[in-house]
């Protein structure tokens, strides 16, 4: 393995860290203080123009007759779609039943990839694939709750939504070979504004900021900078050297990283099954990621 891989790997590591911590990060601000649909408007507008901001410094033309409408299909399965289902159906089922749902993208993208771009689907990133989700079930499955919560409507946006994102990894590759990364994401997120400003308007005006504690401003600085800015542009950093199934067997390591979060700051309790399921899920990435 070269250094390149190595960095790349590391900075996946990182994002699905990132996200790992979202999780319980997301609970401080949504819905106490902030509507779901409203957050999302802030993070999409923040991060937008924040990405503006960084791209003004080197701008490099888009070809919108050519590129224009898969940057719009960006924009709707990566962020519009992404997000408003994914809060809409946590709202309708139970947090169990939709992490374990989510579990499915990278499979998701395996599908879409052999699909859209004829990507090469090996015999050892089936079995990678397979021996990471049952990792990560291990860690979500709760007995005592997945059968008597969740509702099977909300099961299914956060299908679509797994879905949708899963697309998302696989069509906006191509456009990572032909732009810089900073302008495909630039743009994805300009024009994901127009998807959800009709959704989630209403509830981002009725946050009062000068209620809003400085826990949650902190929470909120998190997931707009890092989780929303920082991730996108690393994850589109990454679909320019690896395949986007492996990008996506990464998220396997978010219920690993949300876990030790919850562990180590929200107390709860270590269990045997943790270190099982982390192992299984290492295993399943370290498979994917294999070149031959």
């Amino acid at each position: 393995m070269n250094w390149d891989s190595i960095k790349t790997y590391v900075v996946l590591t990182l994002v699905s860290l990132f996200y790992g911590i979202n999780y319980s990060v997301l609970k401080i601000i949504v819905p106490d203080y902030i509507g779901p649909y409203g957050f999302i408007v802030f993070r999409v507008i923040i991060a937008a123009a924040i990405f503006w901001m960084i791209h003004s410094f080197n701008r490099e033309k888009i070809n919108w007759k050519e590129d224009g409408w898969m940057l719009a299909l960006c924009a709707l399965t990566g962020v519009a779609v992404n997000q408003l289902l994914f809060y809409k159906g946590l709202s309708l089922t139970s947090a169990v039943n939709g992490s374990i749902i989510m579990t499915l993208t990278p499979v998701l993208v395996l599908i879409w990839a052999a699909l859209l771009i004829g990507e090469r689907i090996t015999r050892t990133k089936i079995i990678g694939v397979i021996i990471g989700l049952i990792g990560a079930v291990i860690i979500l499955y709760q007995p005592d709750t997945i059968l008597t919560s969740g509702d099977w409507r909300g099961d299914i946006l956060v299908l679509v939504n797994a879905a949708s994102y899963a697309c998302y990894l696989v069509i906006v590759k191509p456009l990572m070979k032909k732009y810089r990364p900073m302008t495909v994401v630039t743009w994805v997120f300009t024009i994901a504004i127009l998807f959800v400003l009709p959704v989630g308007s209403f509830q981002a005006l009725e946050v009062d900021f000068g209620t809003l504690p400085p826990n949650v401003w902190w929470s909120i600085g998190y997931a707009i900078i890092i989780v929303t800015v920082l991730v996108y542009f690393l994850n589109a950093w990454t679909l320019v050297r690896v395949n986007s199934s492996v990008v996506g067997a990464f998220i396997y390591l978010q219920p690993v990283f949300a876990s030790l979060t919850a562990i180590l700051f929200f107390e709860e309790v270590f269990l045997l099954k943790h270190l099982f399921a982390g192992a299984f899920v290492f295993i399943g990435v370290y498979l994917v990621t294999l070149k031959k």
